[in-house]
Formats: C-alpha cells, sequence, structure tokens
C-alpha cells in the first residue's frame, strides 16, 4: 500500500470514527429512554438498564455502519476534495478506480467486523441482555427466583400461561428454554397432564418444539405416562414473555438463524420470517462496500468546495433512503411471498452497482 493509499484510508477512518460515535450516543439515549420504563417492575433496576444498553452497542454498531461509512467517507474525504487534494491525485494520473482502492480495503476489514459481530459478539451480548430484561418478571420470594437458608439458591423461572403453569431453568442464548416442565390444572385444581423436556425451542412466535418428552397425564387419578422424541406445543409462554425472555432472531448468528430455518421446514412450518432475517443479514457486508465506495464519486463530481453540512445532508439523505427500502423490500418480501433472497440483497447489489457505475464514469 503506498502513502497516497494509506492517507486516503486514514481520511476514510478519521471522518468516520466521530460519525460513528455520534450515532451510537444518540441511539443508545433513545434505547436508554425505553429501557427507563421498565425500571422498577420485578427486580429490574437502573444499572440493569444501563448494562442492556451496553449490550446493544454491537448490534447498533452493524446497523448503522452503512449509513457512518457514507457520512464518515463524505466527511473524511472532503476535506482532501475541499484541498484540492483529490484534483491534484486526478492531475497526478491517479484515477478514481485507483482512489478507491484504499476505501474498498477499509470497508471489507469493516465487512469482517461486521462478520464478527454478527456471529460472535451479538449473539451472546443480546444474550445477556435478555437475562437482564428476564428481572421485570422475577419477584424475590415470590414466583421467580427463591432463596432457602442453607442451600443454593433457585433459580428456576416459573410463570403462568394460557391456563397452565411453566416451569424452566434458564433461557439460551438459541432462544430455547432448558429443563422445561408444564403442569395443567383443570377447573376445579386438579392437576392433568404434566410435560418434561430437557429442551424446548422456539420456531415461531407461539409454536414451541420440546425434545425427548416425558408425557404424563392422570384420568381417573390413574397416571398414565408415555415417552416422545419431539412434540410441538402452543404458548409456552405469552408473546410479552418470549420477547422479555427470548434474543431476537436478528440477534442469532448465521449458523444458528439456519438451523432454526431448518428446523421449521422440517416440521412443516413457514420459516420465510426467518429466510428474509438470514438474508438481511447476509446483505449487510454488502451494503456497507457499496455505501463507502459511494463517497467518492459524489466528490470527484464536485467542482466547487462544498460545506460539511451540505455533505452531511446529502450522506444523510441517501443513507435513510437506503435504509427505508432495505426495511420495505423484507416486508414486502413477507407480504408478497416473492423470492427473498433477490428481494432483500437487491438494494445492497443496486448500491454496490451504482458506486462502481460511478466510479467509473468519474474517471471519463
Amino acid at each position: 500500500m503506498t502513502i497516497v493509499d494509506r492517507y486516503i484510508g486514514s481520511n476514510f477512518i478519521a471522518g468516520c470514527i466521530p460519525v460513528l460515535l455520534l450515532l451510537l450516543s444518540l441511539f443508545s439515549f433513545l434505547a436508554l429512554s425505553e429501557e427507563l420504563e421498565d425500571v422498577g417492575q420485578g427486580s429490574y433496576e437502573l444499572v440493569d438498564a444501563l448494562r442492556v444498553v451496553a449490550y446493544s452497542l454491537p448490534a447498533l454498531v452493524v446497523n448503522l455502519l452503512p449509513v457512518t461509512v457514507l457520512l464518515g467517507g463524505l466527511l473524511g474525504l472532503g476535506t482532501l476534495a475541499n484541498n484540492q487534494e483529490l484534483t491534484s491525485m486526478r492531475a497526478a494520473a491517479i484515477s478514481p478506480t485507483r482512489m478507491a482502492f484504499p476505501i474498498a480495503i477499509v470497508s471489507l476489514l469493516l465487512v469482517v467486523i461486521v462478520l464478527v459481530l454478527q456471529n460472535l459478539i451479538i449473539p451472546r451480548a443480546e444474550y445477556s441482555a435478555a437475562q437482564l430484561r428476564g428481572k421485570t418478571m422475577i419477584h424475590v420470594g415470590r414466583s421467580g427466583i427463591e432463596e432457602e437458608a442453607g442451600s443454593d439458591a433457585d433459580e428456576a423461572f416459573w410463570t403462568r400461561n394460557a391456563g397452565q403453569f411453566i416451569r424452566f431453568s434458564k433461557a439460551l442464548p438459541d432462544r430455547s428454554l432448558a429443563e422445561v416442565e408444564v403442569y395443567q390444572f383443570d377447573e376445579f385444581g386438579n392437576l392433568q397432564r404434566m410435560l418434561q423436556s430437557p429442551k424446548a425451542q422456539l420456531l415461531q412466535d407461539s409454536s414451541w418444539l420440546l425434545r425427548k418428552v416425558h408425557d404424563t397425564q392422570i384420568r381417573n387419578t390413574f397416571p398414565q405416562s408415555q415417552f416422545k422424541d419431539a412434540l410441538i406445543w402452543q404458548s409456552l409462554l405469552s408473546e410479552k414473555q418470549a420477547r422479555i425472555m427470548m434474543v431476537p432472531a436478528s440477534s442469532l448468528s448465521s449458523a444458528d438463524l439456519w438451523r432454526t430455518i431448518l428446523r421449521l421446514e422440517e416440521n412443516d412450518m413457514n420459516a420465510e420470517p426467518q429466510r428474509i432475517v438470514f438474508w438481511t443479514q447476509m446483505s449487510v457486508p454488502i451494503g456497507v462496500v457499496g455505501m463507502a465506495l459511494m463517497a467518492l464519486p459524489f466528490l470527484l463530481g464536485s467542482v466547487r468546495s462544498v460545506s460539511v453540512g451540505q455533505r452531511i445532508a446529502m450522506g444523510g439523505l441517501i443513507g435513510i433512503s437506503y435504509y427505508l427500502i432495505q426495511q420495505i423490500s423484507g416486508y414486502l418480501a413477507g407480504i408478497i411471498h416473492g423470492p427473498v433472497l433477490l428481494m432483500v440483497m437487491a438494494p445492497g447489489l443496486l448500491v454496490l452497482l451504482a458506486a462502481i457505475i460511478l466510479l467509473k464514469r468519474a474517471g471519463h
């Protein structure tokens, strides 16, 4: 890498860092204001809300990165344009495509960071956040965490939903519950059925897959037990309880998300929402590279000096438009049941294609 490459790359990074910090501060403040609404529920405290916001930062970085690289590129490389340094590079026979080389290298490094965050950091962080949010359901001394003197704390969760009592030891990062017990009672308070499973996997909003189930039904005071390899159970947790305890599908690693899709299809269930989330994750790296390269042709096409405010406004408009189109494409894929891969990946691919075309046109 030449001195010019390092100079362009360093200015690009120098523009991205303050933009990312500013956006993270803004969105973290908004996230904290939402978490503060739950402070005081159960055993959820202010320090828990602050920790939840901290755990949400990796996901925020990934979501904000396409917009960040565009705004950061316009800000950092805009200084070179205002100082006529980009013009000097053109006069030295450095083509726009060659100028874009260090930007592409930096954006590829950012893609590696995105993949690490998506597959290693975000699932663990969101799992920790979900465990903290679970404190809104816990009341010490009542159902929830109960401690007995002289013994270890029983950290099992007890809850009630749809006329049944549910106990589980903990929620796991792959959107499942460990050591699940379900108790069903009749209107007179008599136990009618008991299910025991080492693991219950959330398939959809209200459908759960129980593995290695011991199903005990009590008829005429005589219990009858049978073993089932798998059992689909509806409404193990309410929608609100699942939202609190389970990490969102968008926070799963790509491998876990793909395994979830396969499980749904094996059970003849609709996996389209999970496929949309999966391909949305796959589109982020393409969007990062495309938005990073998009900044340069705008600056090369500017003959006169442009203010920082104008560049930020232009970059913000393009970034917001890209974000909205990306979100709309996912919703449309779910509504019209079109080709998910094509519809979700299209915005990122179009931005990348547009950036390449604009770079080539700037060279003529």
